[in-house]
């Protein structure tokens, strides 16, 4: 920071000037002040480049591009003038430091720090990623800023990264930018693994001091020549024989990680692989680096103290300026800024000879968007203790008025909803913990109401998160609430049936299981199987106690029960035992009929069990009203491993292993299957949603298909790391019109007519997942529930 001098304007729109912040290849970044008192960073073309026409569109460009990166690691455009003689735009004044700065002040940065710094940037690159879909070539040293609770991203693409910028012939622009990819240097167009392969290259700086691909400190390179000299050369990649080397360290050399530290090299070493597809997408990148979400890292990794001082100091000299800027008249001098630490230049781009120049591609429409800012609450936050301030540890850096506050009771409250940006995920309506240590069952919606079973039965409101009843019995344990109708609902519980009200959780009603059973037996484990209107299924474990008779299967009298029940008129209709190949592990209702699979009868012939594939599975029907046996067959080859969805029309559809395959319910008739390209490629559970089916395979890839043929409409990747494990999961909103996947980390969102990839949601911080798969999720007309272990989220979806 330093003070004015004549050449520096004293406004911009409604923003006076104080001190320059910092310099940057084609901008300065002023500190200035509005008329409201809100202090901000005023970030301005340098005067050279304002005449330039195409310097000024692309500035444009930029601009519009701010939307795209719109979150906590980007800074938020409050306002800007791009047709001004000297374009500008402003955004909240943080206290920071560029990482170029940074390292060279403190030196490398531990690796928590290294892993939050490069999670966050992931998931920034991954929105962009998500909302445009080529390269955003925003990321460098100078740019990339670090503040006390976080990174942030101060550029909007090329232009504002660049270390260096000139008009060339026919009024083109050129930029140098700090880094070059292989696929660059060989005169291919980047696409957004570039933006990976340049984002490892500045974590490997971070954690080391120096470049990968260059053994000497960054920095002490002598061609570091002011931008202001620099001129473009036609037809090649570099200015300089030096730069030219460089340049092909980058395209033939392996990058030097040895000094990185041993939990970093492997997936920087992915990050900078020579070929584009074997780089890591952005989200993938963020969930190894911080599993948790960046968030949480950046809560755990605390900066160096000689960083949290010189930002402490930063924020000191912001507050000296106000203060003076305060007292002193607007038309009178303008005041002096403190002297702060000189740090010598630590850019790669200045250092290492990695820059190249590149022709900017037509620039886009801009846009214009505007918060506020509490710049008091910033700068003492700031102050509040140099020595304990952390990388997102707790001190406040800034506020805005549309932050939600919970409500005197500490309930959740609802959000004031946002306009979606595109490849952003849309913020939570409210989240909430589950209280108890266990979770039973499975969550239900009741309308408006969610029904989380555990310890205690909790109902939320779905539509804002707020607790409306919880109840506990002493020794029944609430599981799979099943709605009644508008008023009851009904649970399994240890002991028994319990009917509750809806409005209050008050029990209605209680069933004790032994109404259901013989004189000498108990039930244990009760468990849903399926509900169809008034009739519920579920199946226990049916025991004969002491002196009450012989054993029943040679199990210790315990014997695998089926029970139907209708709770409306809160009846039994009829138990049937289970035979030892019948588990009923998947059951549908469907047309009168409970269908369900067991293992299939061994065949007597020996050469017959020698053909017959291993877990040969074998489709069963029972009678809804009667539970007697309707009709058994097996169908195709399916096996146990099989995932199956039947529809509505009596349309098997399973997948297994590579294929998915469709079948005739009736006679098992087999209609199309789908064979997967991948040798190791394998479908999830298929889920038919109105006329389209959906299914992931563990690439990780969601398909959209026609189920009466299983032509392929469209698919996308979830980002997701490939060979990781069994396919996501796929559901579909209340309205149909967005197709969801959950895997080990996120939620994925995509358009259900397009395949356009929405947005990813990742629930916060170290979660104990209590054994569950990580996220499950439900649906209700305008949000989906999205739980993470004990943690629910309400998030909004079309």
């Amino acid at each position: 920071m330093r003070d004015l001098n004549g050449a520096d304007p004293r406004q911009f729109g409604p923003y006076r000037t104080l001190a320059v912040l910092r310099e940057a290849g084609t901008t300065r970044g002023y500190l200035a002040r509005g008329d409201d008192g809100r202090t901000v960073t005023v970030t301005a073309a340098k005067p050279r480049l304002a005449a330039v026409p195409v310097f000024r569109r692309r500035f444009r460009q930029e601009l519009a591009a701010a939307a795209r990166l719109a979150g906590p690691w980007a800074q938020p455009v409050l306002d800007s003038a791009p047709d001004d003689p000297v374009p500008w735009f402003a955004s909240p004044f943080v206290p920071s430091l560029p990482l170029a700065e940074a390292v060279a002040l403190a030196g490398p940065l531990p690796e928590p720090v290294v892993r939050a710094l490069g999670a966050a940037l992931a998931e920034t690159l991954e929105r962009t990623r998500a909302a445009a879909g080529e390269a955003f070539q925003g990321l460098g040293p100078e740019v990339v800023l670090l503040a006390a609770d976080g990174p942030r991203i101060s550029a909007f693409g090329p232009l504002g990264a660049a270390t260096a910028a000139t008009e060339g012939p026919g009024g083109g622009l050129s930029v140098t930018l700090g880094y070059l990819t292989p696929e660059q240097v060989a005169g291919h167009r980047p696409g957004p693994p570039a933006d990976v392969f340049v984002l490892g290259t500045l974590l490997a700086y971070a954690a080391t001091g120096t470049d990968p691909f260059d053994a000497d400190p960054v920095g002490a390179d002598p061609l570091d020549a002011d931008p202001a000299d620099a001129r473009p050369v036609a037809g090649d990649v570099s200015r300089s024989a030096a730069r030219h080397r460089a340049a092909q360290r980058i395209a033939h050399q392996e990058p030097d990680l040895a000094s990185v530290p041993e939990g970093l090299r492997p997936v920087l070493a992915r990050c900078l692989a020579k070929d584009p597809a074997r780089r890591p997408e952005p989200s993938v990148l963020a969930a190894v680096l911080a599993p948790s979400g960046a968030a949480a890292a950046v809560d755990a990794g605390r900066l160096p103290a000689r960083l949290t001082a010189a930002l402490a100091e930063q924020a000191s000299a912001v507050l000296g300026l106000e203060t003076r800027e305060d007292r002193d008249d607007r038309k009178g001098a303008v005041p002096a800024v403190p002297a702060t630490p000189t740090v010598p230049d630590a850019s790669p781009a200045s250092g290492t000879g990695t820059a190249g120049e590149q022709d900017l591609p037509p620039a886009l429409p801009t846009t214009r968007r505007a918060a506020r800012l509490d710049r008091r609450t910033l700068l003492t936050g700031a102050l509040s203790g140099a020595a304990g301030l952390a990388l997102g540890g707790g001190v406040t850096a800034w506020a805005t008025d549309d932050r939600p506050s919970p409500d005197a009771a500490g309930e959740p409250a609802a959000r004031k909803p946002r306009e979606p940006v595109p490849g952003v995920p849309p913020a939570a309506l409210w989240a909430y913990d589950m209280p108890d240590t266990l979770l039973y069952g499975s969550p239900s919606l009741h309308g408006d109401v969610l029904l989380l079973p555990g310890d205690s039965l909790v109902a939320l409101d779905v539509r804002t998160g707020r607790e409306l009843w919880r109840r506990r019995e002493p020794v029944d344990l609430a599981s799979h609430p099943v709605r009644v109708d508008d008023e009851l609902l009904v649970v399994l519980g240890v002991q028994g049936l319990l009917w509750r009200s809806v409005k209050d959780g008050a029990r209605r009603h209680k069933v004790p299981y032994g109404q259901l059973l013989e004189t000498g037996e108990d039930m244990a484990g009760p468990e849903l199987v399926a509900r169809d209107g008034a009739v519920v299924w579920f199946k226990g474990t049916v025991e004969k106690t002491a002196g009450t008779g012989t054993k029943t299967d040679g199990t210790d009298g315990k014997t695998r029960t089926l029970f139907a029940y209708d709770v409306v008129r809160r009846e039994p209709l009829w138990r049937r035992p289970l035979a030892e190949n019948e588990y009923v592990t998947w059951a549908v209702p469907h047309r009168g009929l409970l269908v369900s699979w067991r293992d299939a009868p061994r065949p007597k012939d020996e050469k017959a069990r020698r053909k017959r594939p291993e877990g040969l599975q074998e489709f069963f029907a029972l009678d809804r009203a009667s539970g007697r046996e309707a009709w058994a067959r097996t169908i195709g080859d399916l096996t146990v491993s099989a995932s199956c969805a039947l529809s509505g029309t009596g349309t098997l559809y399973a997948a297994q292993d590579r294929e998915l395959r469709a079948y005739e319910l009736r006679t098992g008739r087999e209609l199309w299957r789908r064979r997967h390209e991948n040798p190791h490629g394998a479908y999830g559970m298929p889920v038919l949603a109105g006329d389209t089916l959906y299914v992931a395979d563990n690439d990780p890839t969601v398909y959209a298909l026609d189920p009466d043929g299983g032509r392929q409409r469209w698919s996308r990747g979830t980002g997701f790391l490939a060979g990781t494990g069994a396919p996501p999961s796929v559901a579909v909103s209340a309205s149909g019109a967005t197709a969801l996947s959950l895997d080990a980390v996120q939620v994925t969102a995509f358009a259900a007519a397009s395949g356009e990839r929405l947005w990813k949601f990742q629930a916060v911080g170290e979660q104990d997942t209590g054994g569950l798969d990580p996220y499950g999720l439900l649906t209700v007309e305008g949000i989906c529930v999205v739980r993470y272990g004990r943690s629910f989220y309400g998030v909004p979806v079309e």
